[in-house]
């Protein structure tokens, strides 16, 4: 949930003397609008270090915050997952002080990116950890529903831990959570999740609304995180962040940081669609899609530059190098009248970047929908009613399915990315041969991307 801190807490004195095991430090690590966190010494145990979450005491005595608070307690017991965060000790049903024990960790994800963003290959590793920790809890039936940084925690060893299932909702139990509830927390959590009742009739909903798919939403949003360094709509306020996710906008990781490669912008509008049968399917193949991309980009980060103007940008020198290699393929199709034609087709999504409008000119990697002059290494963006104008894109698919291996140029592989309802079209591509300026080993290689698009 967003953390706010309206609910009357026990003073520390008072809490001291109910938890006489535990010696507490005297101010809490974290207070949310349920709990709050206090680092502790577990006397009876060597002074062993750990952290103690403690509910409200306003909230202790409505039966259905105490059920919830109890729910998490049961849930943390019984996901024993090697990153999932997991119960030392715990209060009693019957007990009027709710708490329970925990390790403490080092840190969370929410402080460390307060420092900065992270690297490719740092955050799919700390994404892929998630990733377990969230499949694990699907498979037996507990979906999250706050995934965020604040609940990603760092053990020893940077061993990543999936932490506060507070609003956590299981299968076969109990929606915990009431009508009205705002659930989890903004900007992180899926917009049909996320105060769900409140907006039963946006038509966005599901007939099952807070299945897993959520989870692949908010992990997408850390992601966006991890590589920026900023919450996810950082430019806006709560409300309009709310209310720009239920409009379908993922923002863009290169809007903050254009030297990444375009592909991770796909990955997070794949997993922040707005509709959920059209994320990935599960938080795993997510998790294997940005390692993916970490490695490459890993790869791509030590390879000699390509001679370029010394007038380019960092952007620029990312849409020239990362969409270096360049291909054209004509489809066999109906006649040049028919192909001149432009039509949005399945999986296009509208352009979430400023638009290019009148004579500029911009140089960056081209989204669905945006016209390109004939150059090709860099992109040049223009306004489609251009003169300059002389190809449109109207699909760009990353990791593309390859059908024929054999073939270097990958002709198979576009006409099943690009060629749908008999278009004539043209495609840009890259692989990994490409890159490393090698031939194509059609056992070992594979392609990166294609970006199709028509002639104007």
């Amino acid at each position: 949930m967003d953390d706010t801190t309206d609910c009357d807490f026990l003073s520390f004195d008072e809490l001291q003397s109910l938890l006489p095991g535990y010696r507490l430090d005297p101010e809490p690590l974290r207070t949310t609008a349920m709990s709050r966190v206090y680092l502790a010494s577990d006397t009876r145990l060597h002074d062993r270090e750990v952290a103690v979450k403690v509910m409200a005491n306003s909230l202790a005595a409505v039966p259905s915050f105490r059920k919830r608070f109890l729910r998490e307690i049961e849930l943390m017991a019984k996901l024993e997952h090697p990153h999932v965060m997991y119960v030392l000790a715990a209060a009693e049903a019957k007990d009027d002080l709710l708490y329970f024990v925990m390790p403490r960790a080092e840190a969370d994800l929410r402080a460390r990116l307060a420092k900065g963003f992270l690297d490719p290959i740092e955050t799919a590793r700390v994404v892929t950890q998630i990733a377990s920790a969230l499949d694990f809890a699907h498979a037996r039936g507990v979906v999250h529903r706050d995934v965020k940084p604040a609940n990603v925690l760092f053990g020893a060893g940077d061993h990543v831990y999936l932490s506060d299932f507070g609003v956590a909702k299981h299968a076969v139990g109990e929606d915990l959570t009431r009508a009205g509830d705002a659930i989890g927390t903004s900007r992180y959590t899926a917009p049909e999740v996320y105060g769900a009742s409140q907006f039963a009739n946006s038509g966005i909903l599901t007939d099952d609304a807070l299945d897993r798919s959520g989870d692949v939403y908010s992990l997408g949003a850390v992601l966006f995180h991890c590589l920026t360094g900023e919450r996810p709509f950082h430019q806006v306020d709560d409300f309009t962040a709310a209310q720009l996710q239920r409009e379908g906008k993922v923002p863009r990781i290169a809007e903050v940081r254009p030297e990444l490669p375009a592909e991770f912008d796909a990955i997070a509008a794949k997993a922040m669609s707005l509709d959920p049968a059209q994320r990935y399917q599960t938080c795993g193949a997510l998790a294997e899609a940005v390692s993916r991309a970490a490695a490459r980009s890993s790869r791509r980060g030590r390879r000699p530059a390509r001679r370029r103007s010394r007038a380019l940008t960092a952007a620029v020198l990312v849409a020239g190098l990362v969409l270096g290699g360049v291909s054209s393929y004509l489809a066999f199709g109906p006649d040049s009248e028919a192909s001149a034609q432009y039509a949005v087709t399945e999986g296009s999504v509208e352009p979430s970047v400023p638009p290019v409008t009148g004579d500029d000119q911009v140089e960056r990697t081209p989204v669905v929908g945006e016209c390109l002059t004939s150059d090709d290494q860099p992109y040049v963006v223009v306004a489609c009613d251009s003169p300059a104008a002389a190809k449109r894109v109207y699909r760009i698919v990353t990791d593309p399915e390859d059908p024929n291996p054999e073939q270097p140029k990958h002709d198979d592989a576009a006409m099943q990315a690009c060629g749908q309802d008999g278009i004539v079209f043209r495609y840009h591509w890259a692989d990994t041969a490409l890159w490393e300026k090698r031939e194509w080993n059609p056992e070992a290689d594979r392609i990166y991307y294609f970006i199709c698009y028509q002639e104007l």
